[in-house]
């Protein structure tokens, strides 16, 4: 296991960015190393997962970015006591928010996931530590909600929904959340390969934090919000329009 450093803070944050959807890349194995790699496979509980991944999707986005990034797992919390990767992470990493939530724990929920990266252990704990639903859900909750917008627009989402885009996300980012409850963290220690040639590397801290909400009690308090929105500048009939249809089908993929 890699210890994890104990140097001054020099915090390193990456927010939002998380691998998800990723797509498994293995690389033409030969008879020996087969042999290995099966041999692993039945003591896995103890292993490291080193398969490495490729895709830096955000787990919030239907579309793949165009720019790419592999990893692979190096260390994770509890691993050398016999600890495994929970089931709501390998998830996540494969398949983003939407494949928690296809879990049969979280059916009545929606899931969301806080995220930071840096290469100091003291300050990801520190941020682990420190983070809290009551302060920190909503911003997750608006970056949702933005994003449900974006998806939904045809054009330049400030032309097509006005001013009133802008208002919506800085309502939500001060809204008082009800309901959110953070029920589980995780640490990855991961490589990260990003690039062509020359392939940029780098390995860091990966937390992930867990919250949940209950879906009736979301649901309501975003309709509330979406309808009490005041746009800074008068909407035209265009704008008004392409709003009301996002809201009328707001929760269809959210």
């Amino acid at each position: 296991m890699k210890t994890p450093s104990f140097q001054p803070l020099d915090i390193s944050i990456v927010l939002m960015k998380c691998v998800s959807l990723c797509k498994v890349r293995i690389s033409v194995l030969t008879p020996l190393f087969v042999c290995i790699f099966a041999a692993g496979i039945l003591c896995s509980t103890g292993c490291v997962n080193t398969l490495r991944r490729t895709g830096s999707e955000d787990p919030w986005e239907d579309t793949p970015p165009e720019s790419s990034l592999s990893w692979e797992i190096l260390d994770y919390r509890d691993r050398e006591s016999g600890g495994t990767i929970p089931r709501w992470l390998n998830s996540y990493l494969e398949g983003g928010i939407a494949f928690i939530e296809r879990l049969e724990e979280f059916e009545n929920y929606y899931v969301f996931i806080g995220v930071n990266s840096g290469t100091n252990y003291n300050a990801m704990e520190q941020w682990n530590t420190g983070f809290s639903p009551e302060l920190d859900f909503a911003r997750l909750a608006a970056a949702r909600i933005e994003r449900r917008f974006l998806r939904a627009a045809r054009t330049n989402p400030d032309d097509e929904y006005g001013s009133y885009f802008i208002a919506l996300i800085r309502s939500a980012s001060d809204a008082f959340w009800e309901g959110a409850v953070r029920d589980d963290d995780f640490w990855l220690y991961r490589s990260h390969s990003e690039g062509e040639e020359p392939v940029i590397s780098r390995e860091s801290y990966d937390f992930f934090i867990l919250v949940k909400a209950e879906k009736n009690t979301l649901v309501s308090q975003i309709r509330t919000l979406l309808e009490n929105v005041v746009p800074e500048y008068s909407l035209s009939a265009d704008q008004s329009a392409a709003i009301n249809r996002v809201r009328e089908r707001f929760f269809d993929g959210f």
